[in-house]
């Protein structure tokens, strides 16, 4: 079970949003809430690496599944609790694209947190979900604050 799930459709093809997911060094373009992100090798299943959050906490990360052009899942450690986050997407028609971004809270001390971090996790993909939608429609038309929006469907 997904303790956080938001949604949105995005207009640019599979492979736009694939091209800012697997470039981790720009994740802070999107994810407001990084101020660095690195991987310590390939974009594939198994490779390690951090972000440095906004707050200055570093959480390490490690690449769980990578489905090219699909999904990657990735599963972080912040503080004594465990997160594991699947990025998902499904192409609806050429320029259309349906993702998912979830999380799932664990850890032995996580039952104490998870309403909060719920709530903090569900603003924070929100917020990044929308601005890589933003990121993705202009990259796929090649020309900064296009008209083309998304369609919001945020979900928790």
């Amino acid at each position: 079970m997904n303790d956080v799930k938001v949604q949105v459709i995005v207009k640019s093809p599979p492979s736009e949003i694939w091209k800012i997911w697997s470039n981790f060094a720009e994740a802070p373009l999107w994810d407001t809430d990084v101020r660095q992100c690195q991987l310590d090798g390939p974009f594939q299943a198994g490779t390690r690496g951090k972000c440095v959050l906004k707050n200055g906490l570093n959480m390490p990360l490690k690449l769980e599944a990578v489905s090219l052009h699909e999904s990657y899942r990735n599963s972080a450690r912040l503080l004594w609790i465990d997160l594991e986050f699947d990025h998902q997407m499904r192409r609806l028609s050429p320029d259309e694209t349906h993702v998912i971004h979830s999380a799932k809270i664990s850890g032995p001390l996580s039952f104490l947190y998870r309403a909060l971090l719920r709530k903090a996790l569900t603003a924070a993909m929100t917020t990044a979900l929308d601005n890589l939608c933003r990121l993705a429609e202009q990259r796929a038309i090649g020309a900064p604050g296009h008209e083309k929006t998304a369609t919001p469907l945020h979900l928790v």
